[in-house]
């Protein structure tokens, strides 16, 4: 007879054991109990300390306060990614460098560039199709990228700007989007607390072995002190070791480094930069990898991603710490070893892989804890009863897969648009072979067809692929030929009004560290 699940184990600690843990309890409550158990001896993996606004709405679930878990978490806020030398400089400039902005549309006093645009043209066509369309006239009115002709953000995160006012003050309110940055470690400390505070049972122990039904179905986990959890379904929570999915179950690793060459990374904690508390990431692009720099409050997360293929563990640390200079911290580095790919299928019989164990592109964009948002949102949507139906699983199975692969395009894209050949590595990059789906999508971009798929994770959207692509200085061929139709006067318009809004937002939004000290002060000691 069919039964509802009634006992979720959850294998694996971290971000995404104890966010699985917080959000299925959320979702769920009483009627399910959920364990998790994890061991104190593996190190967690800090990798996923920058995120996309997404995590706002999973947080704003889970009941969390920015005033509450930011300020125990070392959290600071993101508003967009910077690219330092993704491709050669352009003439008359010393480096080349873009802006990924989040985009939003602007609440009052500055109406919306979107609205009295969409009012007389409609929502097929963008701002964007006017930008590009000036751009191939050769008209040099506008700037040369879409995230800064089109969003008034990117000048206010070169100021340094909070995206939102002060708590307490009448000052206008943009309405940015805008993510996080913040200490793994802590984020998952703060989930565990609030997850067992919840109800959720939490047991520090290892696994010594996992059995197995007749069916080929996780039965249970047996502890090294001989604890057995048994449970209806089992979240695979251990990272790139797969300890469940792959490991017992055997399910196949599908890799993607054919396309995707960075393998490893290393990771070390540093001062701030000397320009101060930035409110975006940082991509630098280097010899055999790319740099990143993530602010938080105290401190500065920073790592490099780089190829094994072209350097080893010794000599990227060596050339991290060069590069930071006197700010890098005197700790040793966090070497990690990164599995790039994805499984073939992240549900297998009663054993759902959450995260790292399910699959993983690279941190670029900061889209692994975003992934885990989407598979837990899945989850609950594709939830089972005892009967485990194949139809849902296999449904869940195959969004994911869409979704790895369409995020998987989105990085490639940023190095297969390189022009760099100055090392063994970028010259690798650009003969890697490119997906047969990106190729299509490069394709179809070029004629200024960028539409979203419904049918795929959009984590990002379109005009972000305008900021993307136009920051790479992609070879556009036209614009869409309804725009040769229509009024530029109203497309200026628009311009003008984001002109404006750059004004008001740059002199009334605060200072980045100046809203995150207020936000400690109310937050008290501890």
């Amino acid at each position: 007879m069919t039964r509802p699940v009634e006992k979720i184990v959850i294998v694996g600690g971290g971000t995404a054991g104890w966010l699985s843990a917080a959000y299925l309890n959320r979702a769920f409550g009483e009627k399910v109990e959920i364990t998790l158990v994890e061991s104190a001896r593996i190190p967690r993996i800090g990798v996923g300390e920058a995120t996309v606004p997404t995590l706002r709405t999973t947080f704003r679930f889970l009941g969390m306060k920015e005033e509450e878990w930011m300020p125990r978490t070392n959290a600071a806020f993101k508003s967009a990614v910077r690219f330092n030398d993704w491709r050669t400089p352009r003439p008359g400039t010393e480096r080349h460098t873009y802006y990924h902005p989040f985009f939003t549309v602007p609440e009052p006093p500055v109406p919306s560039f979107e609205q009295p645009f969409h009012k007389r043209f409609g929502r097929g066509v963008s701002l964007a199709h006017f930008w590009l369309k000036q751009q191939l006239a050769g008209d040099t009115r506008l700037p040369r990228t879409f995230g800064e002709a089109g969003m008034a953000l990117q000048r206010l995160c070169e100021l340094h700007k909070a995206p939102k006012p002060l708590p307490g003050t009448d000052a206008p309110d943009p309405g940015y989007r805008y993510a996080y940055h913040f200490d793994a470690a802590l984020i998952a400390q703060y989930l565990r607390d609030l997850a067992t505070g919840r109800g959720v049972r939490h047991v520090v122990a290892d696994v010594g072995s996992v059995g197995l039904d007749q069916r080929g179905h996780i039965e249970k986990v047996v502890l090294d002190t001989g604890q057995e959890l048994r449970g209806d379904l089992f979240l695979d929570c251990t990272g790139f070791r797969g300890l469940l999915i792959n490991q017992t179950l055997q399910e196949p690793f599908v890799s993607a480094q054919d396309y995707l060459m960075c393998d490893s990374a290393v990771a070390l904690p540093a001062d701030h930069h000397p320009d101060g508390l930035r409110p975006y990431t940082t991509a630098n692009a280097r010899g055999d990898g790319w740099i990143w720099e993530i602010p938080l409050y105290e401190r500065e997360g920073t790592g490099y991603v780089y190829s094994s293929r072209t350097t080893t563990p010794d000599q990227a640390e060596q050339h991290l710490r060069s590069f930071l200079g006197g700010r890098a911290h005197d700790v040793s580095g966090n070497h990690i070893k990164m599995r790039v790919g994805h499984n073939r299928r992240s549900w297998v019989n009663n054993c759902v892989a959450v995260g790292l164990s399910s699959c993983f592109v690279e941190p670029l964009e900061s889209t692994t804890i975003a992934l885990i948002e989407y598979q837990l949102a899945l989850l609950v949507l594709h939830f089972p009863d005892s009967d485990l139906d194949e139809r849902r699983t296999t449904r869940y199975n195959e969004l994911m897969v869409s979704a790895f692969e369409d995020m998987r395009d989105f990085i490639i894209m940023h190095y297969h648009l390189t022009d760099r050949a100055d090392t063994g590595f970028w010259q690798a990059v650009r003969e890697a072979p490119i997906p047969d789906s990106l190729a299509e999508k490069l394709t179809e971009y070029a004629e200024s067809i960028i539409v979203p798929d419904g049918s795929q994770l959009r984590l990002f959207e379109t005009r972000s692929l305008w900021a993307v692509l136009s920051g790479l200085d992609f070879p556009f061929r036209k614009a869409p030929p309804s725009v040769e139709l229509m009024n530029d006067d109203a497309a200026f318009e628009m311009f003008d009004r984001i002109d404006k809004e750059r004004e008001i937002y740059g002199s009334s939004l605060p200072d980045h560290y100046e809203y995150l000290r207020t936000l400690h002060r109310s937050a008290g000691p501890g």
